[in-house]
């Protein structure tokens, strides 16, 4: 069977959207692989589609890992990171390597100037790396989770309805401040919360109302959680892409960046809650402090979130 590696070191959000190349390839009759840094290759610990090798910045370019990485003799590399440490694997390893286009300057000219914002979404692009292997394919991310770890998540979950928040975010001009005034509008509504992030989410939330799980599972574990919300409302970040990954409907709210960067959800994932403003986009990244100093993008009435998040419970109901 040929052989290809997909190799997308980091962030969270992109290795999650990194699975939008696994069904082609699958398709297209090859044994998957997917490099990446760790703990990000944790993601996919149930999913049979990929098969993963983790490493770290400094081994990646050990001699025994490359040797070792020759040894696999891929048939196909397909790089979707395509920075400098992807252009040294690649003289270091030879063979058949396919890239995507990052569209850089069209969004980075984007956040001065309103007509270069138009639509646009990454795992497009990651697609059409592969050229006609990816005729047909979803630009959906989707990662697979086992029956025995979603059985044993709902032991220690809530046995009623809950939504999932995700507070975290890199960047303060990417972190909405009102998640907790959100809690006590769920809970209003009959909605239990569970939180999930990392250990610094739980440093910086202190004690919130309901499940609080930030930093105390790993990657799959969170996947699973996600999985079992009825709806999960984060920023324009990692964990956002988790829930496009395991099909929970989604609140995406948009601070200082914007959905043209290509990070938004499609229509059918969820709803997207942005401004507008003529700031938005301010950054690529959403990096460095509010120029106005007030961070208006972000100051939205969390009584609009909790409408969408009941909007998307009800249609996911009524679908069954």
């Amino acid at each position: 069977m040929k052989k290809a590696l997909v190799i997308r070191l980091s962030s969270l959000g992109d290795v999650v959207l990194s699975s939008v190349l696994i069904d082609p390839l699958v398709n297209s009759g090859y044994k998957v692989f997917l490099l990446t840094f760790k703990p990000y290759h944790q993601l996919f610990e149930d999913d049979w589609r990929v098969n993963t090798i983790p490493t770290t910045k400094g081994d990646l370019f050990s001699h025994d890992f490359i040797r070792n990485l020759r040894k696999k003799k891929f048939d196909l590399f397909v790089d979707i990171h395509r920075n400098i440490k992807t252009f040294r694997l690649r003289l270091a390893l030879g063979g058949k390597w396919v890239s995507y286009k990052k569209d850089s300057l069209r969004r980075r000219l984007a956040v001065r100037f309103e007509r270069f914002r138009k639509p646009f979404y990454v795992t497009e692009a990651y697609l059409k790396a592969l050229g006609k292997l990816s005729e047909g394919a979803s630009p959906l991310p989707k990662i697979l989770l086992s029956e025995e770890r979603l059985s044993r998540l709902r032991e220690f979950l809530p046995s009623e309805e809950f939504v999932v928040l995700a507070p975290g975010a890199r960047y303060k001009k990417k972190a909405y401040p009102y998640y907790r005034e959100l809690a006590g509008l769920l809970r209003e509504n009959n909605f239990e919360v569970v939180w999930v992030g990392d250990e610094e989410d739980r440093k910086r939330l202190g004690k919130v109302e309901g499940v609080n799980l930030c930093g105390r599972l790993g990657l799959a574990d969170v996947l699973g959680v996600i999985r079992l919300g009825s709806v999960f409302v984060g920023n324009d970040s990692g964990l956002l892409h988790c829930a496009r990954a395991v099909k929970t409907p989604a609140v995406q709210i948009y601070g200082g960046t914007h959905p043209t960067l290509g990070f938004s959800l499609y229509p059918e994932e969820g709803k997207v809650v942005i401004k507008g403003l003529e700031c938005q986009p301010c950054d690529i990244h959403g990096k460095g402090e509010c120029k106005l100093g007030d961070y208006r993008c972000l100051d939205i009435d969390p009584r609009l979130i909790l409408s969408e998040t009941l909007r998307l419970v009800r249609a996911k109901s009524s679908r069954g």
